[in-house]
């Protein structure tokens, strides 16, 4: 039955996107601004960000999840900082959603798991490199082998199981030999996305040949086994003017992709949090996305752009969803019955 309306929401979905009338497809909630990693390239470590209590949490994914929603991620910070991280999944699930987190695994153990693997369809699990990479890059020793057994553990329970991988200057050399070696064969998927803010800093780009043999390995892997790379193949292509800083802008915030943050607000991008256009527990979250004369609006049109899968990807996949129908099917097989 969930798998039934993951698919009628999806297919309303992009027939609303062709007809110009386009809705979020994709909804993402920062449960928690808390994280218990250091990470290089993250900032939420080093803010407080206050947090909404668990009924007011459930309100916010009501509200948002009335849009008609098919794909829900709950993400942080670390969301399994939440104790009530099972209750939030479970009612997000009721909504007829497919439900994903994204982790650095590392608080995830045997005592967890069961009730993770009820409550969620896909766990994407952060891993950049080999362990002495992994960790240097996360800034807590051991992150690896925390993470890698969490990815073993939550196979084990049925999960569908992906890890993201951030291309930087520090492992975008070893990137290719670690998903051979560690991850073909010990996960469903994988996701790579390239350093963010964009415009890239200088210190954080690699040489254009760093960038092009990487390229040329991603796009033969996603030729070959195009449900395991579960990106687009024109993001991945795009890698090359990302550090070039000449990418160019794909957006559709506030229209095929939301998020809420840590306190409740309806944000028209997940990759931004000051682009807030309202409030989900006392504005009309329609009426938000609708009225697009606020500040946060003009802060959409005037934003340089990105590249992360959970932006560019989800607007690539509905531009061309034929070919990249793997993509869709992989979440869709996924989806508990």
């Amino acid at each position: 039955m969930k798998t039934s309306q993951l698919a009628t929401k999806v297919v309303t979905g992009f027939l609303k996107f062709k007809a110009g009338r386009p809705t979020p497809l994709f909804a993402s909630y920062n449960v928690t601004g808390r994280c218990n990693m250091k990470c290089t390239f993250c900032e939420w470590w080093k803010n407080e960000i206050p947090e909404l209590p668990t009924k007011k949490a459930l309100a916010a994914i009501d509200a948002v999840c009335k849009l008609g929603v098919p794909f829900f991620d709950l993400s942080g910070g670390e969301p399994l900082l939440r104790k009530d991280l099972i209750v939030l999944a479970k009612r997000v699930a009721s909504h007829g959603c497919l439900v994903s987190m994204n982790t650095n695994g590392t608080l995830l153990n045997q005592n967890r798991v069961n009730e993770i693997a009820d409550a969620f369809d896909t766990v994407v699990v952060s891993l950049d490199g080999p362990k002495e990479v992994h960790d240097q890059i996360r800034g807590v020793p051991g992150t690896y082998d925390k993470a890698t057994k969490a990815v073993s553990l939550l196979k084990k329970n049925g999960v569908k199981v992906g890890v993201n991988s951030v291309a930087t200057p520090w492992n975008i050399d070893i990137l290719p030999q670690f998903i051979e070696e560690e991850l073909r064969s010990k996960v469903d998927f994988a996701q790579v996305q390239p350093m963010h803010p964009y415009p890239p800093s200088p210190e954080n780009v690699p040489s254009s040949k760093q960038v092009s043999k990487l390229i040329d390995y991603l796009l033969k892997l996603k030729h070959s086994d195009p449900s395991f790379l579960a990106v687009p193949t024109e993001f991945l292509k795009g890698f090359e003017q990302f550090f070039k800083g000449k990418t160019p802008k794909i957006c559709h915030a506030g229209e095929l992709y939301v998020a809420i943050n840590p306190e409740g607000k309806l944000l028209a991008c997940p990759a931004r949090s000051d682009l807030m256009l309202g409030d989900t527990l006392c504005d009309s979250v329609d009426n938000a996305l609708k009225k697009q004369d606020s500040e946060a609006w003009r802060k959409v049109s005037a934003c340089k752009g990105c590249w992360l899968e959970c932006t560019v990807g989800v607007s690539m996949v509905l531009k061309n969803p034929l070919k990249e129908t793997s993509q869709l099917l992989g979440l869709w097989t996924s989806h508990k019955k």
